[in-house]
C-alpha cells in the first residue's frame, strides 16, 4: 500500500476515491472531510488530513462549484491597500471568511474604475460568491451594473454609493469630524482649516459635512481658502500645511482627513521648525496605529476598523446565504481620543 501511495503522490492527479482506497474507507467520507462537514468525526478527519497531504491532493474547487454552484471564493478591492487603516480592515475580513470556509481575493484598485470593473468582471467569470469593496473615487450605481445583472451578493465598506440597494458597513464620518472640530473650539480655536478629503466619495462629503455642521453650530464662519484638498498621503499633508502657513493670517488649528494626512503635516511643521499642539494644534480621523506613537501622539477620532471588517464579511455570507434579505446600512461610531498634537493630551 505504501509504494501505491507512493506512486499516486508523485505522478497522477489525486482524486477522492484514491484517497479512500488508500484509507479502506467510502469516497463519500472523503468528500464530507474535504467539505468541512461536521458529521464526520474527528479522529476521521485527521486521518483523511493526514493521507490528502501524504499524497499531495489538491481540491478542485472549479469542479466542485460545477456541481455545487459555489465556488468558495470571495472577491475582496479596495481602493489604497497602502493605507493601515485597510490593512485592518482586510485583515479582520481575511479572518472572518477563513473561518467560514471562504478565500478573499484581493484586489489593490489605487482609486481606478477601469480595474473595479475588470475585477469585477473577473470575480463573475470565476464563478465567485460574493464581493466585499470600499469603491473607487466616483464610483456610480451605473459602474455596479455586472453585480445587479448578476445577482452577486456584494457589501460595501467605508465608502456607500447613493441609492445603491447594497449592504453597507462604515464608521459616521459626520459625527467623527464633528467630535475632533469641536474639540478644537473648546480650546478656544476659531481659525481652524480642513486638509483633504476632496475626493467625490461619501466618506469624503461625510466627513466634510461634520466639519461644515461644527462651524456652523458656534457661529463660526467658514474661510473657503482654509479647505485645502490633497492626496491622502503623508505627502499629501505635508505639501497642504506648507503652503497653509505662508498665509499672512494662517490658522490656528487643522482638521486633517486622514491619519496618513496628519502624518505628513507633523512632518511638515518639524520641517518648518513649529511644534503641534503649541504652534499649531492638528487633529485627524481613524487613529492608525501610527497615530499613538510616542513622537507622534496624534489627537484623532477613532474608527472601529476591525469591527467594519468582521461586520462585513458576516453580512456578506449571510446575504449569501438569503439573497432576499433587505439592503442593511451600519454606521458605527467613532471615539474621540485626545492626545499631545492639540495641546490638550
Amino acid at each position: 500500500m505504501a509504494e501505491q501511495d507512493k506512486k499516486i503522490g508523485n505522478g497522477s492527479n489525486v482524486r477522492l476515491s484514491d484517497i479512500a482506497t488508500a484509507l479502506g474507507i467510502s469516497k463519500a467520507t472523503v468528500s464530507l472531510v474535504i467539505n468541512n462537514d461536521p458529521r464526520v468525526s474527528e479522529k476521521t478527519r485527521q486521518k483523511v488530513l493526514k493521507k490528502t497531504k501524504e499524497l499531495g491532493y489538491i481540491y478542485n474547487r472549479g469542479a466542485a462549484g460545477l456541481s455545487t454552484g459555489r465556488s468558495n471564493t470571495i472577491g475582496l478591492a479596495v481602493h489604497n491597500l497602502s493605507n493601515p487603516y485597510f490593512t485592518e480592515v482586510c485583515s479582520a475580513i481575511e479572518s472572518v471568511l477563513s473561518e467560514n470556509g471562504r478565500m478573499p481575493f484581493l484586489c489593490n484598485t489605487h482609486e481606478s474604475l477601469d480595474l473595479q470593473k475588470r475585477f469585477i468582471e473577473a470575480l463573475i467569470e470565476h464563478r465567485g460568491d460574493g464581493l466585499i469593496l470600499c469603491p473607487a473615487d466616483r464610483t456610480t450605481i451605473d459602474d455596479l451594473q455586472p453585480v445587479f445583472t448578476r445577482n452577486l451578493a456584494t457589501v460595501l465598506i467605508a465608502r456607500d454609493i447613493e441609492d445603491a440597494p447594497l449592504d453597507f458597513v462604515g464608521n459616521d464620518g459626520v459625527m467623527a469630524f464633528k467630535l475632533v472640530t469641536e474639540h478644537l473650539i473648546s480650546l478656544g480655536h476659531k481659525r481652524i482649516a480642513m486638509i483633504g478629503g476632496g475626493q467625490q466619495t461619501t466618506a469624503s462629503t461625510r466627513r466634510r459635512a461634520g466639519f461644515y455642521t461644527a462651524l456652523k453650530a458656534h457661529d463660526i464662519a467658514l474661510d473657503a481658502s482654509l479647505v485645502i484638498d490633497c492626496e491622502t498621503t503623508p505627502g499629501g499633508g505635508e505639501a497642504a500645511i506648507a503652503e497653509i502657513m505662508e498665509y499672512s493670517d494662517p490658522p490656528t488649528a487643522v482638521v486633517c482627513f486622514a491619519d496618513l494626512v496628519a502624518l505628513g503635516v507633523l512632518s511638515g511643521l518639524h520641517h518648518m521648525n513649529y511644534v503641534p499642539g503649541k504652534d499649531l494644534a492638528v487633529v485627524s480621523c481613524d487613529d492608525i496605529e501610527e497615530a499613538s506613537r510616542g513622537y507622534v501622539q496624534l489627537t484623532t477620532a477613532r474608527i472601529q476598523k476591525s469591527e467594519i471588517g468582521r461586520r462585513a464579511a458576516e453580512m456578506l455570507l449571510e446575504r449569501i446565504a438569503d439573497p432576499t434579505l433587505p439592503p442593511r446600512k451600519i454606521l458605527l461610531e467613532p471615539e474621540l481620543i485626545v492626545r499631545r498634537t492639540c495641546g490638550s493630551g
